[in-house]
């Protein structure tokens, strides 16, 4: 899985989670940060763009595993001066955006932080043939 979308209401989520598709991105949804966990324990994404009302307020928002090298993005719905604290993620995070209206700069940076994996090898998924149509 590429990106893991926590938060949110389920309409947001759903035209994320089509524009992952149609740029080529695969991707997954979750309401809440325990089910987050759940699913990333799985199969760990390389990006979570994750609400900022979740990220400081459930316990263990930080404890969302994520692949080596992968990266956080956090988003508000509409347009809000909240700021979420960095120290949560860390270095992983890369962005804080007010979704949907900067959804066309969350494609972009989703498209490079997967680009950049496949590049330094740290994407884990099969890797495609050059020849392949």
């Amino acid at each position: 899985m590429d990106v893991l979308m926590v938060g949110g209401d389920a309409a947001l989520r759903e035209v994320v989670l089509q524009l992952l598709r149609t740029t080529g991105l695969s991707g997954a949804g979750c309401e809440d940060v325990s089910c987050a966990r759940e699913m990333a324990a799985v199969a760990p994404p390389l990006a979570l763009v994750m609400d900022v009302k979740l990220s400081p307020v459930q316990e263990g928002a930080g404890c969302i595993p994520i692949l080596p090298g992968g990266s956080v993005i956090l988003f508000r719905e509409g347009v809000s001066a909240a700021r979420a604290t960095q120290q949560v993620f860390g270095r992983a995070l890369v962005a804080e955006l007010s979704l949907p209206l900067e959804r066309a700069r969350l494609m972009t940076l989703l498209q490079r932080i997967v680009a950049r994996a496949r590049i330094t090898g740290r994407d884990r998924r099969a890797p495609e043939s050059p020849l392949s149509p």
